[in-house]
């Protein structure tokens, strides 16, 4: 009996570790996060925990898009080659906000993964590799995220852009300074390429 009852709580704190390794912020994320990153990283992470996960849970959609992308517009811009010594580079969520610093696809890459988290379809989020005009009038290779209203959008108007240039939310109709759509990533449903395995696979063990 003591053999059985022993197996029975083995096997539910097996369950409740693995349950907990799947959250995207977790206890032992917070400490490692702390120790190499320092108390501030910490704290970001507390708050997307409790700010942008559990606050935001029952809100309505509209609401959660556009404080998710706010709050981590808030976030500073870093080029890749300043932050990892390379021209191209998909950070984590975990290294963009340990660091608190990164450029156009790790603030797309953040919050594609909240939103999914706060249980938005994965169908409906792409990322979106564009071309738009910075206020000098210059052409700009650019990524970020675009998110379908409806399942089959029919116009520009279904199509939301969340942008870290942008702390508002607009239409891609309404975003005039996006002169090409170069082409979509469907992320977790499409094909998957050498840096989306490889983003899946670093994002799963939380790398910092």
């Amino acid at each position: 009996m003591k053999k059985f009852a022993y197996i029975i709580f083995l096997l539910f704190f097996l369950i409740s570790q693995k349950m907990s390794a799947e959250k995207l912020i977790t206890p032992k994320l917070l400490t490692d996060a702390e120790k190499i990153h320092g108390k501030y990283a910490k704290k970001r992470f507390q708050t997307i925990d409790k700010k942008l996960l559990k606050k935001l849970k029952k809100e309505k959609p509209l609401k959660q898009l556009n404080f998710v992308n706010y709050w981590y517009n808030s976030i500073k811009y870093k080029s890749d080659q300043k932050i990892y010594g390379k021209s191209d580079y998909w950070a984590t969520l975990y290294e963009f906000v340990g660091r608190g610093m990164g450029d156009c696809e790790d603030y797309t890459i953040a919050k594609y993964y909240t939103l999914k988290e706060l249980g938005f379809d994965i169908n409906r989020m792409k990322f979106a590799y564009v071309v738009y005009k910075n206020r000098r009038g210059k052409n700009i290779s650019h990524m970020v995220l675009a998110y379908f209203k409806v399942a089959n959008p029919k116009s520009k108007d279904d199509i939301l852009i969340l942008d870290n240039t942008n702390k508002k939310i607009l239409p891609a109709s309404k975003r005039t300074n996006i002169v090409k759509v170069i082409k979509m990533i469907n992320g977790d449903t499409g094909a998957k390429s050498k840096k989306w395995k490889k983003l899946v696979k670093d994002m799963k063990r939380k790398k910092l």
